[in-house]
């Protein structure tokens, strides 16, 4: 990183950090002394941001929910969300399908910070099992365009982990308590260990947690045995400190450590022609404030810094030579919110919010005598990418029953990199990315509250891609090509129509929602040419480029019913229909079926709890209709047609049984067992490369101090 960056990327921390603070204490130097109350600390008043939640489609997983299901990864959690589909290019990836969009057009987060970054692709990848799983509270799904709320990258929806605070409040007494979780999966080959300890004293409170986790080779249903390249290593680690020194006030400090180890690519590793990461690491860090100010308008003030660097290195083997690739991305977070009620009827919620990010790659070859050769990695080395966004969100009580939500964000990118290496005079091309462009998009909806358990929804949401360094510089192989880098690109947009219903009442609970988007601008790989080659490594060259549009269409429900005697049970289910426009080989518009769009997937649950005693169990019945809707690009990815496109006309469907039971102790002890895939089917995960496991027993064990 240049000097001059370093003195701007100081200069902006600190002029955010002092604004907030700045801000923080004018306000207190104004509030009087009767604000210190419970009242205070605890107002109500439902900021705008909160408003637009209430309208999307959503479902959450809590932590016992992920205990009692035997989850492992934070993969695995996401698999209990209703209307996702979890993609799993290797074993250790975990990259969420919501409305028909995936990889780097679906936004993931932890907390304040994205886990979406310059270099993230646009299929698989693994970033959630980055995130320490003991530290992960709730895992919330927001099932379609956010751009508005969140930024770039949220065309399909967001998933975003919410991790434990350490309950700090003022004037607390002394206390701490541990928890511990161990689980174990037979066809996985798997096992992990897990736990945390948290103290609070006075007004402080600090909460640590860590895990390890070992996956040997897959055992598949259907006879087809052991599934090769598919065990890895995991650990990761969390801390956090809070400290809330009265009752408006609040910050904390937390890190995250994730680490993954010699990861196969399922799909692609042969015998002869081994491909692995080796080592992904994440490591960050935020420094977050909260304040509240009822006197004020119930004003809430937020601001946070980040840190937050991913690494990987990633090797191939084959025939004598040994390939051994570097990425890296370092990035800088910074944010400033601020909500306001405006009157009884209307609230305010507006911020800012910058990412500054430093990337690095490399390549080395080793051939069969030792020597060296260093190379272009998939990214131009010492690039930058950063962005910066102004958003507004604004509510407005229309009627005793009527809300009206309207919102907008400016989003500025800026992209520049030294000459790329692969294009060099001698062959009459030179090329240097240095792009900037801005992107505004808004949404506008409306919630009508029929009684307190029934509301309607419907509104206009608008989404947001700005092409990134994988879309600017990728080269290289992958399940579906050879990737030619186009620096010439442009952002990415949709647009969504959504209506919807939410019913919440003691016994029952029902969600139905509707949706139609209209996508245009989708930066797809192509078919192309490159000093005269149409193939490397026998993988045809494809270059991204701005040259598709579509449309989605949707819908998506979730019915459950509770009786007083502790039965429950429930039907969730999903279904996605879309269709592109591109050019083909030859130049002309070609329509297909939309690329990586599932089929119609859907779950019956049944369930016996009684409340008061300890025990409890539960049957899961899934199941996934045959995809026939393939596009070209889907016959050509080996995650989908495994043998070649010429013999694929569909994508198989499955059923999955599951049963499972248990015991629980108030908060001391959890005990689950389990068997996964009780017909031992053999099937993938659309649009992955590792199988399911086989017949899977599972066990999980929590046990706590609380």
């Amino acid at each position: 990183m240049t000097k001059e960056r370093r003195v701007y990327s100081s200069v902006l921390w600190l002029w955010l950090a002092g604004l907030a603070l700045v801000v923080a204490e004018g306000v207190r130097a104004q509030a009087d002394e009767k604000s210190e109350t419970d009242e205070t600390y605890t107002a109500t008043a439902r900021v705008a941001r909160e408003q637009f939640d209430s309208t999307l489609s959503e479902s959450k997983v809590e932590r016992e929910q992920g205990d009692r299901a035997a989850a492992g990864e934070v993969g695995d959690r996401l698999e209990l969300a209703e209307g996702v589909v979890v993609q799993r290019t290797s074993s250790a990836s975990s990259a969420p399908i919501l409305r028909g969009l995936t990889g780097n057009r679906v936004l993931l987060m932890q907390d304040q910070l994205r886990l979406n970054d310059s270099l993230t692709r646009p299929g698989g990848n693994a970033l959630l099992n980055l995130v320490d799983p003991e530290s992960v509270e709730r895992v919330e799904v927001i099932r379609g365009p956010a751009s508005v709320l969140y930024g770039s990258d949220a065309l399909g929806g967001v998933v975003q982990l919410r991790t434990y605070e350490s309950g700090a409040r003022p004037g607390a007494a002394g206390e701490a308590d541990a928890t511990a979780y161990a689980r174990g999966a037979s066809a996985e080959r798997s096992g992990r260990a897990q736990g945390a300890v948290r103290g609070l004293l006075g007004p402080f409170g600090a909460r640590v947690s860590g895990g390890y986790g070992h996956a040997g080779e897959i055992l598949r249903g259907g006879g087809l045995g052991e599934q090769p390249f598919t065990g890895y290593d995991a650990w990761s680690a969390a801390w956090r400190i809070d400290a809330a020194p009265d009752r408006r006030h609040r910050i904390s400090l937390s890190c995250q450590s994730g680490h993954l180890l010699d990861v196969p690519r399922s799909d692609l590793s042969t015998a002869e022609d081994q491909r692995d990461t080796k080592q992904l690491d994440r490591d960050a860090a935020i420094v977050d404030y909260s304040g509240n100010f009822t006197e004020l308008n119930h004003l809430r003030l937020r601001s946070y810094l980040g840190l937050s660097s991913r690494r990987e290195w990633r090797q191939r083997r084959r025939s004598g030579e040994v390939e051994n690739e570097r990425d890296s991305v370092l990035g800088y977070h910074a944010g400033l919110n601020a909500a306001v009620g405006l009157s009884s009827l209307s609230s305010l919620d507006v911020g800012a919010e910058t990412v500054l990010e430093d990337v690095g790659s490399g390549m080395e070859v080793v051939d069969a005598n030792g020597a060296v050769t260093r190379e272009r990695g998939r990214y131009v080395d010492d690039s930058r990418y950063n962005t910066y966004a102004l958003y507004a969100l604004f509510s407005y009580m229309l009627f005793d029953s009527w809300t009206a939500l309207a919102g907008a964000r400016g989003t500025l990118i800026d992209a520049q990199a030294p000459v790329d290496p692969l294009f060099e005079p001698d062959i009459g091309v030179e090329r240097q990315l240095d792009r900037r462009m801005f992107g505004v998009v808004g949404s506008a909806g409306v919630r009508y509250d029929v009684s307190k358990t029934l509301s309607w929804t419907a509104g206009l949401l608008g989404g947001f891609r700005a092409p990134i360094l994988e879309d600017f510089q990728a080269l290289g192989g992958g399940a579906r090509g050879y990737t030619i880098p186009n620096p010439d690109l442009d952002e990415e947009r949709s647009w969504t129509l959504q209506t919807g219903m939410k019913w919440d009442e003691r016994h029952w609970q029902l969600e139905a929602y509707l949706f139609g988007s209209l996508l245009t601008d989708l930066i797809e790989r192509i078919p192309t040419e490159f000093m005269g080659l149409t193939e490397i490594d026998g993988e045809r060259l494809q270059t991204p480029t701005n040259a598709s549009r579509g449309v989605l269409l949707g819908t998506e429900l979730s019915v459950s019913r509770r009786f007083d005697f502790g039965l429950r049970a429930g039907v969730a289910g999903f279904a996605n229909w879309g269709v592109t426009e591109r050019p083909d080989a030859d130049g002309n518009q070609v329509s297909e079926p939309a690329s990586k769009v599932p089929p119609p997937i859907g779950a019956l649950l049944v369930g016996f709890d009684p409340r008061g005693t300890p025990y409890w169990s539960e049957a899961r019945l899934t199941g996934a209709l045959p995809q026939w809707r393939l596009s070209e690009s889907d016959k050509n990815d080996v995650r989908i047609c495994e043998n070649g496109p010429e013999d694929c006309d569909q994508a198989d469907g499955w059923v999955d049984i599951t049963l499972r039971a248990g015991l629980r102790f108030d908060k001391t002890l959890l005990l689950s067992l389990g068997v996964e895939n009780l017909l031992d089917s053999g099937y993938k995960s659309y649009a992955s490369g590792a199988y399911a496991p086989g017949r899977n027993f599972t066990v999980a064990l929590r046990g706590s101090t609380e």
